[in-house]
């Protein structure tokens, strides 16, 4: 008998929680956790409207969408996760082909909403049925790093150059170690807010330290802040988020007179290890936002691409927004479309000793 979507109904966040656990693919920002963070951090802007997708077999699926608040509300849209992060269905059972089409086409139909939706590039199914239905999106990719369970394996297949800068900050006597107090939270944040200004962005162009200060206030396992010091002082640090079996490193910083130390590879490093002690499968770098430098630094950890592709679907206001920013030469009113590429499984699968799940 066919499986067919009976009914899609809110979704309460119980359920929302126990298929985020449950899914083998899911990744931290998923979560309702980070949905409920970023409805704090913009008092409301930004809000959960999970969806609960019902089939006729009894699969319930969980869309983790939000309402995001724009130009009034003329402009609003949602998102399959916050900050353009990777998104898409959770169930506690196993999919098919036939759930994940009709999945898609529930999303995509739009219902005269729009959707903004980065692909989670570690859901096969999801990508399968994309290509079936000839899905064009904007193209982008990330870099992960399949894990084992040696800590000392992932340092063999790093570049010599990362190797050796490693080595060099490991003798400069850098302390390693996890955030454990605000302090340390508000602390880490003076680094980001120089690394802002070195990348050329203003205050108001990055987080406030209010974002800082509801990630400490969470006291969540899945979310960690890992720091290096020098005598004491907090010279670099990465926010680290985690979900069953993936680790992602989310916002990174180093004081500038530092960029030379190999302090931001070592710390990096070190996270890597305790994600393999952990058995966690994946260590997710994130998209790089088409900074060379950026790209280059992970690809030094042997970090493979993965496309993580954005899909658009605009209602009618949108649309026209559009046409009216792109009339006035606004870089980006329009995202170039293109087919949507190869799943991460199909590509992974010709890299020896790389594999999507334990």
């Amino acid at each position: 008998m066919a499986v067919i979507l009976e009914r899609v109904t809110r979704a309460s966040v119980t359920e929302w929680d126990e298929c985020w656990r449950s899914t083998e693919h899911a990744t931290y920002f998923q979560s309702p956790e980070w949905a409920a963070l970023w409805c704090e951090y913009t008092h409301g802007r930004l809000r959960p409207t999970p969806q609960l997708a019902c089939f006729s077999d009894g699969a319930r699926v969980v869309l983790p969408l939000c309402h995001e608040r724009r130009l009034g509300g003329l402009l609003s849209r949602y998102v399959s996760s916050p900050e353009g992060t990777f998104g898409g269905w959770l169930s506690r059972m196993a999919l098919t082909p036939a759930h994940a089409r009709q999945l898609l086409d529930w999303l995509l139909s739009g219902h005269g909403r729009s959707l903004v939706w980065r692909l989670n590039p570690y859901d096969e199914l999801c990508f399968q049925a994309g290509q079936q239905r000839g899905l064009r999106c904007r193209n982008d990719e990330t870099y992960a790093l399949a894990l084992s369970a040696d800590p000392e394996q992932p340092f063999k297949h790093f570049m010599a150059r990362c190797r050796a800068d490693i080595r060099r900050a490991l003798q400069a006597g850098f302390v390693i170690e996890r955030a454990c107090s605000e302090r340390d939270y508000l602390d880490y944040f003076r680094v980001y807010e120089d690394s802002l200004r070195r990348w050329g962005n203003t205050p108001r162009e990055g987080y406030d330290e209010r974002l800082f200060s509801a990630l400490y206030r969470r006291q969540s396992p899945h979310i960690q802040l890992w720091l290096a010091r020098l005598d004491g002082k907090i010279v670099s640090g990465n926010l680290c988020f985690s979900a069953r079996r993936h680790v992602v490193y989310w916002l990174g910083a180093t004081l500038q007179e530092h960029l030379p130390s190999g302090v931001a590879k070592l710390l990096m490093h070190e996270i890597i290890q305790d994600s393999c002690r952990r058995g966690y499968s994946w260590f997710d770098f994130n998209p790089s936002a088409t900074l060379p430098g950026v790209k280059f630094f992970k690809e030094g950890f042997g970090a493979r691409p993965l496309p993580a592709p954005l899909v658009y679907v605009d209602a009618p206001l949108m649309q026209l927004a559009r046409s009216c920013a792109a009339s006035l030469r606004i870089e980006n009113a329009r995202p170039v479309l293109e087919p949507l590429p190869s799943s991460a499984g199909s590509l992974l699968a010709r890299g020896p000793g790389l594999r999507l799940s334990a």
